[in-house]
């Protein structure tokens, strides 16, 4: 029996041999199949190796309780360098640009000579298309949120216009007013009365508050934990950013401690030798 399963095995030998020989074609192809199948085998494993990660590490994610502390991350990201924030690698050089921002706020001094971190809130300006500016705001010089707000018009341009650069005070806007009202029953108990900007030349009853495009503001300075890519510029997951917000601004104005906010230009990263976000 095995002298028989040799002579077949030497048989078959000699068939693929002179397969080989009168069709040298042949072997190429099945080289190609072969490498084809083993690739194949291959991203089948990986698709199930990746397959059993994520499972395991959804049902760790189920398990984790969210608490009040955890940070709303953003989670798009529009600006010249980087694109909508999609890939890990892009995510860490944007997190990495704006610790260098934080730092600059902290470390750097204005033109006046005074710190530009002084504030309690500080917002850069970082690209203006005509129709919309967008920027970041800090919060003691820690990154905080995205903001949206009207154009620059050298000659102010009513409801269309975002208010000039500087030093200005934050406060409640202790009138109650039907945009109050509203707010108060959307928001319920934690709204009392809209935090405005105040001294601001040529412009008054300036508000930070929720909003999404230049069309849902008059001046005003709308807050987000995203930003959206587009030919239109707008913001993402404005209520979420904004509750966060006022919560925190109305608790330090109600322990009286004075809040100030800093507006700076987009000139201000060619000024501070930063490269623009």
């Amino acid at each position: 029996m095995k002298n028989i399963a040799a002579l077949l095995v030497i048989a078959f030998l000699a068939v693929m041999v002179l397969v080989f020989v009168t069709n040298p074609d042949l072997l190429s192809k099945i080289w190609l199949y072969l490498i084809g199948f083993i690739g194949y085998v291959v991203v089948l494993i990986e698709k199930g190796y990746k397959s059993l990660s994520s499972a395991f590490t959804f049902s760790k994610e189920k398990t984790k309780e969210a608490t009040p502390s955890d940070p709303i991350k953003p989670v798009a990201v529009l600006n010249p360098i980087f694109p909508v924030v999609e890939k890990n690698s892009e995510i860490s050089q944007l997190e990495q640009k704006i610790k260098d921002l934080e730092f600059r706020l902290e470390n750097s001094k204005s033109d006046t000579g005074t710190a530009l971190g002084s504030c309690t809130l500080t917002i850069l300006r970082y690209l203006d298309d005509g129709e919309t500016t967008l920027g970041l705001i800090f919060l003691r010089n820690k990154f905080f949120a995205y903001t949206l707000e009207d154009t620059y018009n050298e000659v102010k341009v009513a409801k269309k216009t975002r208010i000039p650069a500087g030093v200005f005070p934050i406060d409640f806007y202790r009138i109650e007013t039907d945009l109050t009202k509203k707010y108060r029953r959307i928001y319920g108990d934690w709204f009392d009365y809209h935090l405005e900007i105040k001294d601001i030349p040529n412009f008054q009853n300036v508000y930070i508050h929720v909003g999404n495009t230049h069309e849902n503001t008059d001046g005003c300075i709308l807050i987000a934990d995203g930003v959206s890519a587009g030919t239109s510029k707008s913001l993402q997951y404005s209520r979420n950013a904004y509750e966060r917000f006022y919560k925190t601004i109305s608790a330090l104005l109600k322990s009286n401690e004075p809040v100030t906010i800093q507006i700076l230009n987009e000139d201000w990263f060619e000024r501070s030798k930063l490269s623009p976000i």
